[in-house]
């Protein structure tokens, strides 16, 4: 059977591989959309920058009222109010219940963090799981709320600019320089079809499929579809109110600007940009062009991003901290740094980055004139100079180190630690930056407060930067590089500007600073680039073979044994008395077991595996672990998921009497009358064997269209078989069936290799081949035989189990006709085995299902 038809074969699978191909295209085209539009918006900007001064924006910002201020705080708070209620609706939409403090954690840290990032299906998603997971709603649920909440949200904005067009259209032709019939038109039409788009739903919800795509759409209750659009016109009406507080607004109504100020948000979702940002201003300042003087426009926005956007990121860090301490008793507990959140890591990145780009910003706008003048009394030229020059660096550094948190890189938090205490004294020193200071302040007090959750010890050198990563450095350089010649757009450039160093030049210490951060993002880039692409499997080196029997043979797990198919890698440790072996698929990077030899080395070979992975931006994967070793995997940060149960038989006390035997018995006496004898080949004459051998199993493979198959199960090969020994049943002297098993040098567990038997073979010949293996190896003094795993065995559904647990044990119940799950299970219980659990620890979370197709390419024969 081909590749293509085994993949067509399972349909999830092919999903699953063509969604993953989507994302690889999607990871080169968003990067591009992304630089086309920050070019585009810094042409726009450019050009609406002609008529506006640097120091009046500043001089406006400074002047602001502190009414101003406050009444933008409360409308905040109250836009954040409403989308607690948008949650709550849209909860009560998937018919699930939540805590209503968990309801507010969940619903404002998320809605926080996806305005800051731009990404909330990702990341407000993210912390939608993890908070509304404690209360048992499952991720695919908090995806259709992200869903509901972000159309509903959209839908809104149209009807508050329809609403707007028609109510205001002589205005509103004024300011966009349109034809009031055509918004009147235009803004009646979208009514009309929210009038019939709320007529056709019904009391209670529907379920629609879509033929031509998997996609199944939910269509809302009447009452949850008005409600969520009531509530997210309160959340814009709200936001609007925050912009409207610090703007002028003399010559426009809030009617007006309300019509506005939805269209240009409705533009910021489409531009895909964090929180709308410059599409949004940039839509603003060109309808309220006539109406607000744009220095008053730029400043009033200015305003409006600090409030609405950049306070709530760092309250949302501390209230996610607090909740995540919340089963701890006493009032202070959230403040144990072992309960800080598990989204610390993510929160601690973005935060990171914005700080990074305000320094960059910072080093590239002019200091204060005045505190420029103290500062002459009391330093000297070189460490004001100097100041400015490593701080926008080290600002260029931690938007590069951020992604280190994002990895929870112990590495990445120490410099991120050490980059925010240097750079509270160059705050100081390059123009006593008070706002910037009290910024930095926090981001180290949020540093200390989240140390345990970076305990993953990797070179922050090694990790890689995605494409997007890269684009999103850039972009904040180009911002600062247009800041720059905004700014000192008044001063003429000539070459002598790099080399003027005064207290009161502050120009070509701005050029300086920006110069710096520029070439040192483009050298950091250009060493990314020219890295060595993602990692590929390499066949053992005969050597590492060599070693990694040596090891295998000194130890007592015989399943270790199937590192010598040559089909996968290794990796040892420090000491090379112990190896992990493994294969790669995909972005997947799995290893086949827990590592073999020494325990004390275990720790170490699990921890650079995890990073090697990672390093090559790929996903760790653990297959079959035994369960006493998965707190090492834990401490690793990879998820646990059970994949089955092994059977061991016990020799010692395994015999043919008794009931339970029965079946054993007569698979003896079937044999013996269908004329079988076993014959056992030991190592020096498998060789000579082979030709036979070679024969049934390609009997085998033909009759059942297969291929060989590898990694975690045993294939046939010449020098696989040459290092076991084999047991081989002949019936009237034919050789009919064979089973290799694999053993160490203590001689205490044997496991099962390759089985294989004629297509035309009686049907109790492999029963008669196991109980003779077992009767075999009980006599040679072995203490156990594994029969291998049974997937899917012991996931017996639970009140706390996992979504995973409870879809295995589903599979288990109703997928007999697609694999016979419980017939495996039922033929290695005639053996009265030892059923042990077998575990998958992996990277991620949704992205263990993604392994687990790579996995199952794996074990088929499949390489990447």
């Amino acid at each position: 059977m081909s590749r293509r038809n085994i993949v067509r074969s399972v349909p999830v699978l092919e999903s699953l591989l063509r969604l993953s191909k989507s994302w690889r295209l999607q990871r080169f085209t968003a990067p591009v959309l992304a630089m086309v539009v920050c070019g585009l918006l810094l042409v726009v900007f450019q050009h609406l920058s002609h008529a506006v001064d640097y120091k009046t924006v500043v001089h406006q910002l400074r002047a602001l009222p502190f009414e101003a201020w406050a009444g933008a705080l409360l409308a905040t708070a109250l836009s954040y109010a409403a989308l607690a209620g948008r949650d709550a609706v849209g909860l009560r939409y998937l018919e699930a219940k939540v805590p209503h403090s968990v309801l507010w954690v969940g619903a404002t840290v998320a809605s926080a963090l996806g305005n800051a990032t731009g990404f909330g299906a990702l990341t407000g998603g993210a912390v939608r799981c993890r908070v509304y997971g404690v209360a048992g709603v499952t991720p695919a649920q908090v995806g259709r709320l992200t869903v509901f909440t972000s159309v509903t949200l959209a839908l809104a904005l149209a009807l508050m600019t329809a609403i707007g067009m028609v109510c205001a259209a002589d205005t509103l032709a004024a300011m966009l320089h349109a034809s009031p019939d055509i918004l009147r038109w235009s803004g009646g039409a979208v009514l009309v079809g929210f009038a019939v788009m709320i007529a056709l739903c019904r009391a209670a919800p529907r379920t629609l499929q879509v033929r031509w795509s998997w996609l199944v759409v939910t269509i809302p209750a009447r009452r949850d579809l008005v409600a969520q659009l009531v509530l997210a016109a309160l959340d814009v009406f709200a936001a609007a109110l925050a912009l409207w507080a610090v703007l002028p607004h003399a010559q426009v109504g809030f009617g007006e600007f309300l019509t506005v100020f939805s269209a240009a948000m409705l533009l910021g979702m489409i531009g895909h940009t964090p929180g709308g940002v410059g599409v949004f201003e940039a839509a603003m300042v060109f309808a309220l062009g006539g109406s607000v003087k744009t220095p008053e426009m730029l400043a009033a926005l200015l305003a409006y991003r600090a409030i609405y956007f950049g306070l709530p990121l760092i309250v949302a860090t501390f209230v996610l901290a607090a909740f995540e301490g919340r089963a701890l008793k006493g009032r202070f507990a959230f403040l144990n740094p072992s309960n800080v959140s598990q989204l610390a890591p993510l929160f601690l990145s973005v935060v990171t980055f914005v700080v990074g780009g305000m320094l960059v910003i910072s080093g590239a706008t002019p200091a204060f004139g005045k505190r420029i003048a103290v500062l002459q009394a009391v330093l000297p030229l070189w460490v004001l100079e100097s100041s400015q020059l490593l701080g926008s660096v080290l600002g260029v550094v931690l938007l590069f180190v951020a992604r280190g948190l994002l990895r929870r890189l112990d590495a990445a938090w120490w410099l991120s630690i050490t980059l925010a205490v240097a750079n509270l004294a160059l705050s100081m020193a390059k123009g006593l930056a008070f706002v910037e200071t009290g910024v930095l302040a926090l981001l180290i007090v949020l540093l200390l407060a989240t140390r345990d959750r970076f305990n993953r010890r990797s070179s922050l050198l090694a990790e890689r930067f995605t494409a997007s990563w890269l684009v999103s450095v850039a972009i904040v350089i180009g911002l600062a590089v247009w800041i720059f010649l905004f700014a000192f757009r008044d001063v003429n450039y000539s070459r002598d500007l790099w080399w003027q160093f005064a207290f009161d030049e502050r120009a070509p210490r701005a050029l300086r600073a920006t110069l710096a951060a520029g070439l040192f993002a483009a050298l950091f880039a250009v060493w990314q680039l020219l890295r060595p692409a993602a990692g590929r499997f390499e066949k053992p080196a005969p050597q590492d073979l060599l070693d990694a029997a040596r090891i295998f043979r000194a130890q007592e797990r015989s399943d270790a044994g199937l590192a010598m198919m040559g089909d996968k890698s290794f990796l040892f440790s420090t000491s090379r008395e112990a190896f992990l072996m493994y294969a790669k698929h995909g972005r997947t990077w799995a290893a086949l077991h827990d590592p073999v030899g020494p325990r004390r080395e275990w720790a170490e070979l699990i921890r650079r595996f995890v990073e090697m992975a990672h390093a090559h931006s790929g996903r760790a994967a653990f297959y079959q672990v035994r369960a006493d070793a998965l707190p090492l995997y834990l401490d690793a940060g990879l998820t646990l998921m059970k994949l089955g149960e092994e059977a061991h038989v016990v020799l010692e006390d395994f015999d043919l009497k008794g009931s339970h035997r029965a079946h054993l018995r007569y698979a003896l006496k079937r044999g013996e009358r269908d004329g079988f004898d076993v014959e056992a080949i030991d190592l020096p004459r498998v060789p000579e064997c082979m030709p036979i051998l070679r024969e049934i199993s390609d009997a085998w493979l033909g009759s059942r269209e297969a291929r060989e198959k590898s990694f975690s199960v045993a294939a046939f090969t010449d020098d696989y078989l040459a290092a076991q020994s084999v047991l081989l049943v002949r019936q009237q002297g034919t050789p009919v069936a064979f089973v290799t098993f694999m053993t160490t040098d203590l001689n205490t567990e044997a496991t099962v290799g390759v089985m294989r038997h004629l297509p035309d073979a009686s049907p109790y010949a492999m029963e008669y081949l196991f109980t003779k293996l077992a009767l075999h190896l009980k006599q040679a003094g072995f203490q156990t035989l594994s029969l291998g795993i049974a997937p899917l065995s012991g996931m017996q559904p639970t009140p706390l189990a996992s979504p995973w647990h409870r879809l295995a044990g589903l599979v288990w119940r109703f997928g007999g006709r697609f694999y016979n799950f419980r017939g495996l299970r039922g033929f290695k219980s005639k053996f009265q085995p030892r059923w042990e659990p077998r575990y998958l620890a992996a990277s991620g979370s949704v992205g263990v299902f993604f392994t687990l197709a790579d996995l199952s390419l794996l074990a088929g024969g499949w390489r990447s």
